[in-house]
């Protein structure tokens, strides 16, 4: 897409069903950003009021389509067009690795995302579909 031209509504429809045939879950962070320019490109910067903080996942959603700011429409279905066209593409051809691989050893780990940046490493657990629940493997 030419990043100087503005995504059209139809590109903007093509890309949510470009989305719904992902193969590869894309993480929380991409979900969430995906959300959140959705919301924007839809019904314009955030104007709902802000979830109670024991709403833990509206919360979340809220705060990442606030983070927008008052980005237009337009930008926002831009952006949005171009994010799942980055995830179409990444999964077409040389496909980011989804789970993480420990540092130490080579085993890879499906509920944990694991990345170092700035020599801290970071470990988030990555089950959405059970809101993150802790397990025993994991508690180990």
């Amino acid at each position: 897409m030419n990043l100087t031209a503005r995504a059209t509504v139809e590109q903007f429809e093509q890309a949510k069903s470009k989305l719904s045939a992902l193969k590869k879950d894309p993480g929380n962070e991409v979900k969430l950003k995906i959300y959140a320019l959705f919301k924007q490109a839809t019904q314009g910067p955030c104007n709902t009021p802000k979830p109670g903080m024991l709403d833990f996942v509206n919360k979340v959603k809220w705060d990442a389509w606030k983070s927008l700011g008052s980005i237009s429409q337009d930008e926002a279905r831009e952006q949005y067009c171009n994010l799942i066209g980055s995830l179409v593409e990444a999964e077409g051809g040389s496909s980011a690795q989804v789970t993480a691989t420990p540092v130490g050893g080579g085993a890879t780990y499906e509920t944990l995302l694991v990345s170092t940046a700035d020599e801290i490493t970071t470990i988030k657990l990555n089950r959405p579909a059970k809101k993150n629940a802790i397990t025993p493997e994991v508690s180990r």
